[in-house]
């Protein structure tokens, strides 16, 4: 891949990572960018974005929703955007992105921005993951308080120098 395809492709991720509730899997040959589903399930997610590099490696393509009109609208502006070429998302307002250069970039930043706030907002996402986070350090936690207690009742007692000092 040469520099320029590497350093808008960061761009990218940079770009769509950065949107609220936004997390990324490789899929499809390339990065699948997704917000949580209904009432922030990990499970069922939502797709937002699918980036890929084109097989010559030219160019990246991004595949992404907007309104029905508003698909319409930009696929008419630009001649670097057209309709998805999967003929059930099209008609729902799914257009595909190649991104040859930096000066398509900003323009396709606003129109990224446009399809994740065609999503709503979920408060849910963020606790759900910290609450799996904290209910794991818990276990963890209650696990080494069982193993010092039956240690400590099999009479095993830390050395008064453990070197921690030094």
């Amino acid at each position: 891949m040469n520099k320029r395809i590497g350093a808008i492709l960061g761009d990218l991720a940079v770009t769509l990572s950065g949107l609220s509730g936004v997390f990324s899997t490789p899929q499809w040959g390339g990065r699948a960018y997704k917000l949580p589903g209904p009432n922030g399930n990990l499970k069922k997610p939502k797709l937002l974005a699918h980036v890929g590099i084109t097989k010559d490696q030219s160019s990246i393509y991004v595949a992404f929703k907007l309104s029905q009109q508003r698909s319409i609208e930009v696929v008419e502006k630009y001649d670097w955007l057209e309709p998805h070429s999967f003929r059930t998302l099209a008609p729902a307002g799914w257009v595909t992105a190649t991104i040859t250069n930096k000066r398509q970039i900003a323009t396709l930043k606003k129109l990224l921005i446009e399809s994740r706030d065609l999503y709503p907002r979920v408060e849910v996402e963020i606790k759900t993951v910290k609450n799996r986070a904290s209910e794991k350090d818990d276990d963890t936690s209650r696990q080494i308080d069982r193993v010092m207690s039956a240690l400590a009742a099999e009479g095993w007692q830390p050395m008064d120098d453990d070197g921690f000092d030094d």
